[in-house]
């Protein structure tokens, strides 16, 4: 949220901010926020003065909340010195409130401390801002003469200006942790596409030089010595024969499941899908000889979570011999779904189905049933 890269695109355009799904999330609380406006307005229009007056008031009133509301997306993307010029811009339109309902125009810079505190990155400058905000509404009441009847504005505006400036830096830790998660599943994958490179040329490169000597000389032998020839060819047979049980077992190898890879990756996708993840740290509790089918059942359920379940939140238990991943969604019903067992696995995906063929050679059963919390609770349990 404070790095330009909210989602590691710049939006191009105000409208195109201000569509951003980074934006789409502040608005509600942003809304629920403004209710605080509703003792300012009532205090307006139950005020002696003319009607013009009161319209002009409510009509700036307005233009207050709406910058409230588009202030920040339109400032994420921005620098420190924008992000500044746009919170002193917006204070400077709360006092133009000031000739038309006096210091009751104080009541707003508690929006003013909560754009500070989610746009300005610095923490020591947001806090030193919201508390020099606050400092200015107590001078403003004891000039007034109105400081015993108005103080707690100045406390409110500090308190929900600093929470508003913690609760962004808490969001902008926990976009950077799933950026850091993205990035290691990334680089297991790379990690992995390495050692695949460096298996088939210890397997091969060895292999078809010698298949390629002994082949030329074979080639040579053939009219002076047809027996050391055929020698050579068999022995070009042998080595073919080896080499290629040496490429399927490094193919095995490449092809084979890390449950640890794939939880990396499973918070990753969820937090693409905007998905809630709540995962164990690791598979190392599961039995080795599960790991693999574990990590197969986990990649097909995700996925089905992303594709299928519209929900907000995933879960996913483990233990030395049972899976278990759930979401909150439409459940399997709403899903297309249908239990998996012995008579249910033709009406299954393939996904679902080359699933419950795994886990049946690994002595397991894989079900689907509605969860507790009325979404999908997807099973994999040893039965033996």
């Amino acid at each position: 949220m404070f790095s330009r890269d909210v989602d590691d695109r710049r939006p191009a355009g105000v409208w195109a901010r201000l569509r951003h799904p980074a934006a789409f999330r502040w608005y509600p609380g942003a809304l629920i926020g403004l209710l605080y406006q509703i003792s300012v307005l009532g205090s307006l229009w139950a005020s002696d003065g003319d009607l013009a007056t009161k319209l002009a008031a409510t009509a700036l009133l307005a233009v207050v909340y709406a910058a409230f509301l588009a202030l920040p997306p339109l400032l994420w993307w921005e620098g420190e010195r924008v992000r500044l010029i746009g919170t002193a811009c917006y204070f400077a339109l709360t006092l133009a409130l000031v000739p038309f309902i006096g210091i009751a125009a104080c009541w707003t810079w508690v929006y003013v401390a909560c754009v500070v505190g989610m746009v300005i990155a610095r923490f020591a400058l947001a806090t030193g801002i919201i508390l020099g905000l606050g400092a200015l509404q107590l001078l403003i009441f004891v000039l007034a003469g109105t400081f015993e009847d108005d103080w707690y504005i100045a406390l409110i505006t500090v308190s929900i200006g600093v929470m508003m400036s913690a609760f962004a830096r808490q969001i902008d830790a926990l976009r950077r942790l799933r950026n850091a998660q993205g990035e290691i599943a990334r680089l297991a994958v790379v990690e992995e596409r390495a050692r695949f490179s460096r298996d088939m040329h210890d397997v091969l490169g060895h292999s078809l030089t010698v298949v390629t000597v002994k082949s030329e000389l074979a080639r040579r032998l053939i009219p002076s010595d047809p027996a050391r020839a055929e020698e050579e060819l068999a022995d070009i047979e042998r080595l073919t024969r080896s080499a290629l049980a040496d490429l399927r077992a490094a193919v095995a190898g490449y092809r084979e499941m890390s449950l640890s890879t794939e939880l990396a990756a499973a918070q990753a996708g969820l937090a693409a899908a905007d998905i809630q993840a709540h995962l164990p740290r690791n598979g190392e509790e599961v039995a080795p000889d599960l790991r693999e089918l574990f990590g197969w059942v986990l990649r097909e359920g995700v996925t089905n979570v992303i594709r299928h379940s519209r929900s907000q939140n995933c879960w996913v238990r483990v233990g030395p011999d049972s899976l278990e991943i759930e979401d909150d969604g439409r459940g399997p019903a709403a899903a297309g779904q249908a239990p998996v067992g012995a008579a249910g696995v033709e009406r299954q995906g393939s996904g679902i189905a080359g699933l419950t063929a795994r886990a049946e050679a690994s002595g397991a059963t894989v079900s689907i049933a509605r969860g507790p919390r009325g979404g999908t609770l997807l099973t994999v349990r040893r039965t033996a």
